[in-house]
């Protein structure tokens, strides 16, 4: 049995409990001192319900130094943008909801003195000088921190980071670039792929999976992929290939292919596969993960904002959960079902 199929295997009934990327929705200032830590989507939302917490996604750093998304209960505030990067202070109230092996990457002290918007969506989140002393090997993880939290809520197109006031186009001690108009089209977690190649390449972010004592969770990566005319297949291909690291996991069969050639049409992509992306081929089901990585990967394209998956003839697909797919499938249903 493969690597994958053995982990996904004994993490199956655990995929659930664990935190998901989340949608956007207004909140209510107010400290987070009655926070605790959920352990599933359904305590989330009833907490969530009676004590009037919202779902928020932040990107903490894992065990391995990689930033991954995890959801956690927050309580509404009107100032959500400006609250959820509070959350990524290190000792700070994230410190209550912080999953085992995960940790805020801004330093301990930094204060977020003010978030604003303009019309187009350009949003510029201003942080107190404590957010300088990031140590060098974590300043790459804390911008991205900082541009996909804020870039969960669809309002914001891009995000430019400033320090009492001034934009932090360069950062002091070390030097390294970062500019302003941040998008997730920069990428995140770069540095994992297996292409040398940087001119006959184009970056492409993918999710693969990563474990901790037993739970998965998602990891968007950002790797080199070989130039196609067929963006949807290098992102699949690079899906099926993970990066030879040993800690992301792709939840797909190796053998699995394309068939034919992906089409978009009205913002859905159509896939056709070979059977080997059966998890049980005599059963002819799917696993939850590959569904769901392959849904987190291609929505994450401007241009894509639902996924159809056919095998030979067969239009409806049966999950390992026992779900049953008959149509295409969005972002918003992949975390609402908890896949």
């Amino acid at each position: 049995m493969y690597r994958r199929a053995s982990i996904l295997i004994t993490t199956t009934l655990l995929i659930v409990s664990m935190t998901l990327l989340a949608g956007c929705g207004s909140m209510a200032d107010q400290e987070p001192s009655s926070v605790k830590y959920v352990d599933s989507k359904a305590d989330l939302t009833k907490t969530a319900t009676h004590q009037q917490f919202t779902e928020r996604v932040l990107y903490l750093t894992d065990a391995n130094g990689f930033v991954a998304p995890q959801m956690v209960g927050l309580p509404k505030s009107s100032a959500a943008m400006k609250q959820v990067l509070s959350y990524l202070v290190n000792d700070g109230p994230v410190s209550n909801l912080l999953p085992n092996g995960f940790q805020a990457v801004l330093p301990s002290g930094t204060e977020v003195k003010n978030v604003t918007t303009d019309q187009r969506g350009n949003v510029i989140a201003d942080f107190s000088k404590e957010l300088l002393d990031t140590p060098a090997a974590s300043q790459k993880q804390a911008v991205q921190s900082i541009v996909w939290t804020l870039t969960q809520f669809q309002a914001v197109k891009s995000v430019t980071i400033t320090v009492d006031g001034k934009a932090l186009d360069v950062w002091p001690s070390s030097k390294m670039d970062v500019g302003r108009g941040l998008t997730r089209a920069d990428g995140i977690n770069q540095g994992v792929s297996d292409v040398a190649d940087v001119t006959g390449s184009e970056p492409l972010t993918v999710y693969y999976m990563a474990a901790n004592k037993g739970k998965t969770y998602d990891v968007p990566v950002t790797v080199r992929g070989v130039v196609d005319s067929d963006r949807v297949t290098s992102l699949i291909n690079a899906l099926i290939n993970e990066p030879a690291t040993g800690v992301l996991i792709s939840p797909m069969n190796p053998d699995v292919q394309l068939t034919r050639k992906p089409q978009i049409k009205n913002g859905t992509v159509s896939l056709h596969f070979n059977n080997a992306i059966y998890d049980n081929k005599k059963a002819k089901t799917i696993n939850d993960q590959v569904l769901r990585s392959l849904v987190l990967t291609l929505t994450g394209e401007a241009n894509i904002q639902k996924v159809s998956i056919q095998v030979g003839n067969a239009t409806k697909m049966t999950l390992e959960s026992g779900k049953t797919l008959s149509g295409p499938v969005s972002r918003d249903f992949v975390d609402a079902t908890g896949l």
